[in-house]
């Protein structure tokens, strides 16, 4: 049998009859976008994150879209956010006009690095006529990025604070002696409900938390058409809303979601303890962060041999992600090169994602572990960088 990466039709199994209910009523209604149901899911998720307002949209890339918008980025602007990310992130800054600059993230989080910001915004080389006016730093994998030195930065330089917590439903940071979740402490956050996220619908979806009454506002406006009535509207908005059917779905897991996301917490530290003393590099969870693991990485010159390995043997694994921005053919206007970021593309070339969800045993980690200890002392020599780099290079010739 396949050990999967992400297991939905188990998660499927465990919510399918109070979605069933919920969608006859749905089908009986024939309310189909907006209405109660999606109400209902914004005011439940809100009271999950401890944020005052979330507005579903349609997608995580909509999120972002929007809530860089709302906070008033458009063109001539910067916005800054790091190039070890999924493209969706870049997409929603050119989406406003603005131009994306990046940042070097920390070796050890895989995160924005605080130093690597500052170091920036003190030279002062902008790229764009108006400068920096946001920063968009991405908590990957369900990590918590360092949020409380970030939002110090930011207000030093009077930048708007945006959080792509596409990955991060219910990870959380501890401030002050309390755990505050992701997505709620710059001045909006933004999620995926891609299917495999930790919530996940049945489809496309995505949310926006927020304290900002103002950004509230304009959010809700824009993602209806710019609607402030039925047939009245303040501008040209966006058809960026969330179908209650995705909405049904969303309810249902989201009375899993700590419960899952605690048994995810679980497995992680069981892979964490099994590789101790192997040559992996993990991603580091500092003291103050708890990580909701969207996504359990290693990285390790011998990445290649390990997940032929995994393969081999009817396991799922994956690599998040192969080609950073900056290397991207879309973002070649950008005039970046490769070395310009060098732990993101280190990240890149060596890391890969081992299978982690809710429905796993122990004994399936202790399995996956075996394999990769396995390939990491086997005779097959390493990729070198040098190898990888031509590969990479082939790769940008073929599909740029």
């Amino acid at each position: 049998m396949q050990m999967k990466l992400v297991d939905l039709a188990a998660q499927n199994a465990e919510i399918r009859e109070a979605v069933e209910t919920e969608m006859a009523v749905v089908h009986r209604e024939t309310a189909y976008v907006g209405g109660a149901r999606v109400e209902a899911f914004e005011q439940e998720f809100a009271r999950f994150l401890g944020a005052r307002h979330v507005l579903t949209v349609s997608s995580g890339t909509d999120a972002l879209r929007l809530a860089l918008l709302a906070a008033g980025v458009g063109p001539d602007d910067e916005v800054i956010t790091v190039p070890m990310t999924f493209i969706a992130t870049v997409e929603a800054i050119v989406q406003t006009g603005a131009r994306p600059v990046f940042v070097d993230v920390d070796p050890a989080t895989c995160n924005m690095s605080p130093a690597a910001l500052l170091k920036y915004l003190e030279r002062k080389r902008f790229n764009s006529l108006n400068g920096p006016r946001a920063i968009l730093p991405v908590h990957l994998y369900g990590m918590p990025a360092p949020m409380p030195e970030l939002i110090a930065i930011a207000k030093r330089f009077k930048l708007a604070v945006i959080e792509d917590a596409c990955q991060a439903h219910g990870a959380r940071v501890k401030i002050g002696g309390r755990w505050v979740a992701t997505g709620t402490m710059g001045d909006a956050g933004c999620f995926s409900f891609y299917p495999g996220k930790n919530l996940g619908a049945w489809g496309e979806g995505g949310a926006i938390a927020t304290d900002n009454e103002d950004l509230a506002r304009r959010i809700r406006s824009m993602r209806d058409h710019g609607r402030i009535s039925h047939y009245l509207h303040e501008e040209y908005g966006y058809n960026a809303r969330l179908d209650a059917l995705q909405a049904v779905v969303l309810r249902a897991k989201l009375v899993q979601l700590e419960r899952w996301n605690q048994k995810r917490r679980e497995l992680a530290a069981a892979y964490r303890e099994l590789f101790a003393s192997d040559e992996v590099r993990l991603q580091h969870e500092p003291a103050d962060a708890s990580s909701c693991w969207h996504l359990f990485t290693i990285r390790s010159r011998r990445r290649d041999a390990i997940r032929n390995a995994l393969l081999m043997n009817k396991i799922e694994c994956g690599i998040h992600y192969p080609v950073p921005l900056h290397l991207q053919p879309a973002c070649h206007a950008l005039a970046y090169r490769s070395g310009d970021f060098p732990v993101s593309e280190q990240i890149a070339d060596t890391v890969l994602s081992l299978p982690l969800h809710p429905h796993l045993s122990n004994l399936d980690i202790v399995r996956v572990a075996e394999l990769v200890r396995e390939a990491l002392h086997s005779s097959v020599p390493p990729v070198s960088i040098e190898d990888r780099e031509k590969r990479r290079a082939t790769e940008m010739e073929v599909h740029g």
